[in-house]
């Protein structure tokens, strides 16, 4: 009989649990609900199939939590090996940050030997773009092989993985094979190979200073406020890097529709450079132009200062060129250095001259005219990291670049009337409840513009770590409007981009 009660038990324990697990969930069927409805206005594009990420504190905390690889000299296999530490991932910078401080440090592993000198400090990093600018002291120099700490370096950083190209200074200007002001710059630097002998191999080849090297060339945004770096392999004739650079600044940039715009005249040409001496003696480098580097010009002051800081920044990280003297030709022929615009161009010209210039690319989205994807357009914003996703939401609230391209936020509404908060990973836009009115018989619209913002704050691109969205309306949460679910956060939408 006891045995009977507890088979009886049983079963009515498992019958319980069945039950249970075919309730629905309503959280979940909300999702269903809004997963189909956008599915329906992509037209035929795939809905959001993946879920919300997990936000919960251990979640968050988690993802912060990083291996990095320092790179340090295995005398045993004359190689680099690497030595895996973990830390705590805040930023970017902080991560760059600790990857040099810990290589200066030494390693931690027997049998591994340190590369950097102990007395090297750090002046300065910075990034745009693919690009990472490491300034270091001149100990950086002392360190007991150059070439092997150069390596070192550059291994451990690439391997974070958020940069494609080293920028190496020692006091503010370009490394050179030698560490003095020779002509045979580094440029860009990529991976090393991590065998000795293939190191100083592979530094041999370049310090020759011939084929291709990579550089930066500055371009502007699509409002002239802006320099964005764009990377060019270049090749080098002679030591000429200043005619090389200028040359293909000549030429435009080279990525159609992503943003960059060219900042010299068309059908300028450059006759010829100089080495000059400024009156402190510092060395400068003279251009020549042609006469349609003022004839061609078009633009105003803000052009102006485009087209002459594009020259100075492209110019003044070689290591022998601390400014830019410009000249170009008159109707008579004569070389003449009277302003195009309002600058005066009868001194050198640095980078003092045009301070905060460089910008920071962001993707934004709009709506497509033919239907309900999303058009990307690429605008530059200041770099200094603060306030990103208002800055975004800012650049949306406009009118697109290109005509085929429709608003995704109603003309009425203006910039400061979208609030945003970012809290870790989440960010919290309000919008005001008149957003809705212009569509608010088209769900497929509103849908459509709604991963517009989503899209454009979450998108890699623009490094604001934000990876969900959550809606509000008039400073309230709300669970739906009509027919579109406003309870749960979004995730970005890759299907909804329209392919070029």
């Amino acid at each position: 009989m006891r045995r009977i009660k507890c088979l009886f038990c049983i079963i009515l324990m498992l019958t319980l649990l069945a039950s249970c697990a075919k309730q629905p969930d309503p959280q979940q069927q909300k999702i269903e609900e809004f997963n189909a409805l956008a599915e329906k206005g992509a037209d035929d594009t795939k809905a959001p199939e993946e879920p919300a990420e997990d936000t919960s504190d251990e979640s968050l905390y988690a993802l912060q939590q990083v291996k990095v690889n320092l790179y340090f000299y295995d005398e045993k296999a004359n190689q680099l090996s690497p030595e895996i530490r973990p830390m705590t991932k805040w930023s970017d910078s902080n991560l760059t940050q600790y990857v040099i401080k810990e290589l200066i440090g030494g390693p931690e592993t027997s049998g591994l030997s340190p590369v950097i000198s102990p007395d090297v400090k750090i002046n300065n990093v910075d990034y745009a773009e693919d690009i990472l600018s490491v300034d270091l002291s001149s100990e950086f120099l002392k360190s007991r092989d150059p070439a092997i700490a150069r390596a070192a370096l550059v291994n451990s950083l690439l391997d974070l993985g958020t940069f494609k190209y080293i920028k190496l200074y020692v006091d503010g200007k370009e490394v050179t094979h030698t560490g003095d002001n020779e002509n045979v710059v580094f440029g860009l630097l990529t991976r090393y190979p991590n065998n000795v002998p293939e190191i100083k191999a592979y530094e041999a080849q370049n310090a020759e200073g011939k084929g291709k090297t990579n550089r930066e060339l500055f371009f502007q945004d699509n409002q002239g406020m802006y320099l964005l770096p764009e990377v060019r392999s270049i090749t080098v004739t002679g030591g000429n890097y200043a005619e090389a650079i200028v040359n293909e600044l000549i030429k435009g940039p080279v990525a159609a529709d992503e943003g960059y715009y060219p900042t010299l005249p068309k059908g300028t040409s450059l006759h010829k450079t100089a080495v000059i001496n400024g009156k402190d003696g510092a060395h400068g480098i003279a251009l020549y132009f042609s006469k349609e580097f003022r004839t061609h010009f078009t633009g105003g002051s803000s052009q102006e200062i485009a087209m002459l800081s594009s020259l100075v920044y492209s110019l003044t990280s070689l290591p022998d060129v601390n400014f830019v003297k410009i000249y170009y030709e008159n109707e008579a022929g004569r070389y003449i250095d009277e302003p195009v615009h309002n600058a005066a161009l009868d001194q050198g010209l640095t980078m003092d001259h045009f301070p905060n210039m460089v910008g920071k690319r962001i993707r934004v989205y709009f709506g497509d005219q033919q239907g309900m994807l999303l058009v990307p357009e690429y605008r530059a914003i200041s770099k200094d990291g603060k306030d990103i996703a208002a800055r975004i939401l800012s650049e949306l609230a406009g009118n697109p670049i290109h005509p085929d391209s429709v608003r995704v936020i109603p003309s009425d509404i203006a910039p400061e009337d979208i609030k945003v908060r970012v809290d870790k990973n989440l960010a919290i836009v309000d919008i005001p409840s008149s957003y809705f009115n212009e569509e608010k018989n088209d769900d497929k619209k509103t849908i459509r513009d709604l991963y517009a913002i989503v899209n454009s704050l979450a998108d890699p691109v623009n490094l604001s770590d934000i990876r969900q969205v959550q809606f509000t309306v008039d400073g309230k949460a709300i669970e739906r409007y009509d027919e579109i679910s406003l309870q749960d956060p979004f995730v970005m939408n890759p299907a909804l981009i329209k392919e070029e």
